[in-house]
């Protein structure tokens, strides 16, 4: 389930002349300090040399089969890891991973932006749903140490000219992504992340659970019960059936403007009261008796637990 990775390894007075095995090889000069600098490509990875190190940035399944439709499990990542040793004749199992992409694209019955749309908030991340086949989940501020993205691979791959392997020309193809950047050893809570780690079991599960966690710590869009009501007694089961279809027939985009709006007008001078309004909502919108899990929700939630099945 690897896709892109950034690698950092270190250079030793036994390391080769690496520049010989790039395509495309070019030297820039920082007139300043005199260091040179070189950059090349190796089969679509983005590979720099620096005085102090080496560094080799892209997709290990694109490197490994011309495309990232499948990703790598740990077996194809340590084949990937190897390859690139040989290609650029360096022991790249020690390079340090400092960023990587952890992710598969689902097989889905409906067009992607209906799932997206009932995908709701993220504990401590901002929800961003720039248009009707991407959403994220990031910090706010520069610093994006992770970052949830769901999107549509099929287009991704057409505004990227990529063809997509046969048979997946029709099919809706949802992403899920879970990218980490910097300080790795301390966001997995291990001693070290080299490249050779990746495709450690340990490792692999523990990247797993956190890509299964993160997914079921959102927020989701219930359903309506069909027979709720013949379970309206009262004029508050009615406004509480009311409120829970409004709810979960609105996109998630709706609510999180308005919550939004309502920050940016300074409508509460306590700011807990916005995440008390949030909670309240999603309460509500999950109310016991009212709701019953999505369709569309389902199908996802099983697809994400099935990752774990053969890990």
């Amino acid at each position: 389930m690897y896709d892109k990775v950034k690698l950092w390894a270190m250079r030793t007075r036994a390391t080769p002349d690496v520049s010989k095995f790039l395509d495309k090889a070019k030297d820039q000069i920082d007139h300043e300090t005199g260091e040179v600098c070189t950059f090349g490509s190796l089969e679509g990875l983005k590979v720099t040399i620096y005085t102090g190190g080496i560094s080799v940035i892209g997709s290990l399944p694109k490197f490994l089969y011309q495309n990232n439709v499948y990703p790598l499990d740990r077996h194809g990542t340590a084949q990937a890891v190897e390859k690139l040793s040989d290609s650029l004749h360096l022991p790249i199992a020690d390079a340090k991973v400092t960023g990587l992409e952890f992710g598969q694209a689902f097989v889905m019955k409906y067009p992607i932006e209906n799932y997206l749309s009932k995908l709701g908030d993220m504990p401590k991340l901002l929800r961003y749903h720039f248009d009707v086949g991407t959403l994220y989940y990031k910090p706010r501020g520069r610093q994006q140490p992770k970052v949830y993205a769901f999107y549509d691979k099929k287009a991704d791959a057409a505004a990227k000219g990529m063809a997509l392997p046969v048979g997946f020309e029709d099919a809706n193809l949802l992403k899920y992504e879970m990218r980490l950047n910097g300080r790795l050893p301390q966001q997995m809570g291990v001693p070290e992340v080299t490249a050779s780690t990746l495709s450690e079991s340990g490792f692999y599960r523990l990247m797993v659970k956190r890509y299964q966690d993160s997914y079921f710590a959102i927020s989701k869009l219930n359903q309506v019960k069909t027979d709720v009501m013949s379970e309206i007694k009262t004029v508050s089961d009615a406004f509480d059936v009311l409120v829970a279809r409004l709810i979960n027939q609105s996109d998630q985009t709706q609510i999180a403007a308005f919550l939004e709006e309502l920050k940016e007008a300074k409508t509460f001078e306590d700011r807990k009261s916005y995440t008390r309004l949030k909670k309240k909502i999603q309460e509500v919108a999950a109310k016991a008796g009212v709701t019953v899990s999505d369709e569309l929700m389902k199908e996802l939630d099983d697809e994400i637990r099935n990752v774990g099945a053969y890990v």
